[in-house]
């Protein structure tokens, strides 16, 4: 399975390595997309082939018991989103612009990659289009240390662009297949029919996480991370929340699991990466280096993008500190729409295929 560039960063940072390499990210100009399952993708995978969950013996306190803080009126917030009626349409099209951060191999300046996705949820199935936006130094500081260096061309983390195909400016248009991604995935019934109360919204996803084989323990002597439930309910969370059409109900009901889940807070006047001001759910997966913040519009309640800061110190040569902002998604708009992806001249939706357009 081909992973996105923040798993390559998470993997750096524990492993102590440099951030990337033009050897891990050859073939690939362009961040690479998380690609949901033929079915509505509920589940990112973290940061190996495969993720696998050790069923421990300890028993596990139902996340929903732990009632959290509700610092500025989170509760409010969320009382207000589940009020919201949404009619559902044909397709639906979220719109979300990436930017990951660090420092490429054996440079001495941190760059920042910014990309555009949008997720669209057709009755053919999931359409990823992806267009690399740009790549350029972080910093004033970055930019003269990029252009001591002879400003050379900047492929994603692949500097001088050897070996990879420049993508800049074209879109690909993905089409995810069940093989591709081995997580859970939701037919479009099942998302729209998930409970609105969050003790059952978590013991339904629990339910298929089990079923469909995320929970499984690893085969013997596999070299996988493996997440805890919580962790699994975390991330299917996000997902939930920004690329999929879960009702206005549901996504409320997601915040409020997600919020009393272990480890995780509230935190005031948190900003995106834009510099919006909302109401953050904040948590750590575990052994994870980079703390996770979903920002929520008070007005609507909406998410207006994610964010992964620094957590613990890194090695030097990642660039990156404590505090420093790691990657982060911006929601641009999402919601129902009668129109359906546009695709190039030629481009056939098929599952388990791609097209390059302009």
């Amino acid at each position: 399975m081909t992973r996105n560039v923040e798993d390559r960063l998470r993997d750096a940072f524990t492993a102590g390595a440099e951030l990337v390499s033009p050897e891990s990210l050859k073939g690939v100009a362009a961040p690479v997309v998380a690609r949901p399952r033929r079915s509505f993708l509920v589940l990112p995978m973290l940061a190996a082939a495969s993720v696998a969950v050790v069923l421990g013996a300890v028993a596990i306190v139902p996340s929903w018991s732990r009632q959290p803080a509700a610092p500025g009126g989170f509760t409010a917030v969320v009382d207000a989103l589940a009020r919201r009626v949404e009619q559902p349409r044909e397709y639906w099209r979220s719109e979300v612009e990436t930017l990951t951060r660090g420092r490429p191999s054996k440079q001495t300046y941190n760059i920042e990659e910014r990309a555009r996705r949008v997720y669209w949820a057709t009755p053919r199935g999931p359409v990823v289009a992806t267009t690399p936006l740009q790549t350029r130094p972080v910093t004033t500081a970055d930019e003269r240390k990029w252009r001591a260096a002879g400003a050379p061309a900047l492929c994603g983390f692949v500097v001088g662009c050897t070996g990879v195909e420049d993508r800049r400016g074209r879109t690909d248009y993905w089409f995810p297949k069940d093989s591709e991604f081995g997580s859970v995935s939701l037919t479009r019934p099942q998302l729209l029919a998930l409970p609105q109360d969050p003790q059952r919204l978590e013991a339904e996803l629990l339910r298929t996480l089990r079923s469909q084989g995320s929970l499984d323990p690893p085969s013997p002597g596999a070299q996988v991370n493996q997440l805890s439930e919580q962790d699994l309910l975390w991330l299917t969370g996000e997902r939930l929340l920004t690329q999929l059409p879960t009702p206005p109900a549901v996504r409320a009901a997601v915040l409020r699991m997600m919020a009393a889940l272990p480890g995780a807070r509230l935190v005031d006047e948190a900003k995106d990466a834009e510099g919006r001001s909302g109401l953050a759910v904040v948590r750590r997966i575990d052994r994870d280096p980079l703390e996770r913040r979903l920002v929520i519009d008070r007005a609507s309640g909406d998410v207006l993008g994610m964010t992964s800061l620094v957590a613990e110190p890194l090695p030097a040569r990642t660039g990156l500190k404590v505090g420093d902002l790691a990657s982060a998604d911006v929601i641009r708009k999402h919601g129902w729409t009668g129109e359906a992806p546009r695709l190039p001249e030629g481009c056939v939706q098929q599952v388990g295929k791609s097209c390059l357009g302009p």
